[in-house]
């Protein structure tokens, strides 16, 4: 029997397995020998700066940048998911391809509009699956890529992942979920190995398409928290997304590189960050708080890590100039200096379980991706993108009025 026969019937019997659901860390597992080259990663890096509290992209319970309180999900540095999700649906993986259309935005929760984009994406794969995520913890999303790296078994999978969510042992085996896709000779898993947050959450397929999202591919994200994700196709934006994560994963490049213009394609534009130096705001930054500025009817804004009193700043400036703003900021944020600023300025704001890092601006512009509003986000690998479409910009201030109606003014 061939190895490409051999991984075929392996990935069958996992399929087998994953066909039962979602299931515990423990469904689905097949004690397979893990790579012996897979050892000599690093096991464990620091998540977070020295000098600043942990925030592990703990995603609602906080993106974790280091610059800000502890945050239940791990995420921008430090959200460490201090409670359990409640139970949602596990979508399977579709039998057929039925291509999700592009820039179209899903929400969660619920989660099958964003899950079912998802996974929509995945079935139609032909090549390959190119993904920088910064946590990868369901196991349904890990049954579902073993479904379909049985199904398809020309497909090739190459992430790359942040070390603090998921090191490796002693043993050189990584210690999340990811273990058992690792053992197939067609999966390739890279460690960022830093200090810096590898914070992306993006997904390339075939490299013709690019689902971007604040999402990580955890329970938490798809279940609890309010996230978003949008399908671009626009050739200059997918190949932006790809030249980064080829940074990543073929030149190992993770830290600040020279300060780079962003890439425009149609209605799209995206910043990537770290930048040298990452002591000082990336230019998604910068633009971030000059577009504040220069709005003149409405800003909405849907924010994770919200640290940085620039843009709270231009946010009150708006305000007091007539514009009609409004925030929606995590749970942990809330007592930070920026929404009190906010507060006290009478702008009205609500917190809730909120991951997006989303603003829109004159019900034309979105900014959206995986940036919260935070230093730690200027040394982070990030990405920021615009996009300047109307249509796209209604269904992000339905989402925020959805939100909004469900949550409340933070207790004074």
């Amino acid at each position: 029997m061939n190895t490409r026969d051999s991984w075929g019937r392996f990935w069958l019997v996992v399929a087998a397995f994953a066909a039962g659901g979602c299931g515990t860390s423990d469904d689905g597992v097949v004690d397979v020998p893990h790579p012996a080259d897979a050892a000599d990663a690093d096991a464990d890096a620091a998540d977070a700066d020295a000098d600043v509290p942990v925030e592990a992209e703990a995603e609602a319970a906080g993106d974790a940048d280091a610059d800000a309180p502890m945050e239940a999900d791990g995420d921008d540095g430090g959200e460490a998911e201090a409670d359990v999700p409640p139970a949602c649906p596990c979508p399977a993986l579709p039998a057929v391809c039925a291509a999700p259309a592009a820039g179209e935005p899903t929400f969660t929760p619920p989660n099958e509009a964003m899950a079912g984009q998802f996974l929509d994406l995945l079935a139609c794969a032909d090549a390959s699956v190119r993904l920088a995520i910064y946590e990868t913890d369901w196991e349904c999303v890990v049954d579902a890529f073993a479904a379909k790296l049985a199904a398809d078994t020309d497909l090739v999978v190459q992430f790359v992942i942040d070390d603090d969510m998921c090191p490796r042992g002693a043993d050189g085996t990584l210690t999340c979920p990811l273990a058992r896709l690792e053992t197939s000779d067609r999966v390739t898993i890279v460690l960022d190995n830093r200090s810096g947050l590898m914070h992306h959450k993006f997904a390339i397929f075939d490299d013709a398409r690019v689902w971007v999202a604040s999402a990580n591919l955890t329970q938490r994200s798809f279940c609890t928290d309010n996230n978003n994700a949008i399908v671009v196709d626009q050739a200059e934006i997918v190949a932006a997304y790809g030249n980064v994560f080829r940074r990543m994963f073929v030149d190992g490049t993770f830290g600040p590189v020279p300060p780079e213009e962003p890439v425009a394609g149609g209605s799209y534009r995206v910043y990537f960050s770290p930048e040298t130096p990452a002591s000082a705001p990336a230019r998604w930054f910068n633009d971030l708080v000059a577009a504040v500025g220069a709005a003149t009817t409405s800003a909405e804004a849907m924010i994770n890590a919200f640290t940085r009193t620039e843009v709270s700043e231009a946010l009150i400036a708006a305000h007091r100039r007539g514009v009609a703003v409004r925030v929606i900021v995590q749970n942990t944020y809330a007592d930070e200096a920026p929404a009190q600023a906010l507060l006290a300025a009478g702008v009205p704001l609500h917190a809730g379980e909120m991951h997006s890092k989303t603003l829109v601006l004159d019900g034309r512009t979105v900014v959206t991706g995986s940036a919260n509003w935070s230093a730690n986000a200027w040394s982070n690998n990030e990405n920021s993108l615009w996009i300047e479409d109307p249509a796209v910009a209604a269904a992000y201030r339905a989402e925020f009025e959805r939100v909004f109606a469900a949550t409340s003014a933070p207790a004074p």
